[in-house]
């Protein structure tokens, strides 16, 4: 009986609170790519700061360039992607090119073993992954 009651009482508490919140809905891609952009230009930018002290191969205009690339294109898809821009998806597609180049230069040779670049590289990727599904939408 009393574990009739407490199964009662969740599913009581599930529907107020579902009432209470207006049910959870779920995220679109492009707000999901938007979320994206903004993680990945907030990393680019602590990246970009980190190489700027680090120097030597981590300060290469190479590095540092895609670094800021980066940040300005996505930091641009961001906002297009908010007011559902007719533009938002050429500012995704090159948001990903971008987020490409940043993989590449956060991979290279010199700095590639750094676990800071390797963060960088992989948070581009995710960025880059779900940009990919924007710019390429009907």
């Amino acid at each position: 009986m009393n574990r009739i009651i407490v199964i009662w009482s969740m599913l009581l508490c599930s529907l107020l609170l579902n009432a209470l919140t207006g049910g959870v809905m779920a995220q679109t891609t492009p707000e999901i790519a938007k979320g994206n952009c903004d993680s990945c230009a907030n990393f680019c930018a602590k990246t970009l700061n980190y190489c700027v002290k680090k120097r030597g191969n981590f300060g290469k205009a190479s590095v540092t360039n895609a670094l800021k690339d980066c940040i300005t294109a996505c930091k641009s898809a961001s906002e297009f992607i908010a007011r559902n821009s007719t533009y938002q998806k050429k500012a995704a597609a090159l948001a990903v090119e971008t987020c490409n180049e940043c993989i590449k230069a956060c991979g290279g040779t010199e700095v590639s073993s750094d676990v800071n670049m390797k963060a960088c590289a992989d948070e581009c990727r995710k960025c880059a992954g779900n940009l990919e599904k924007v710019a390429k939408a009907e």
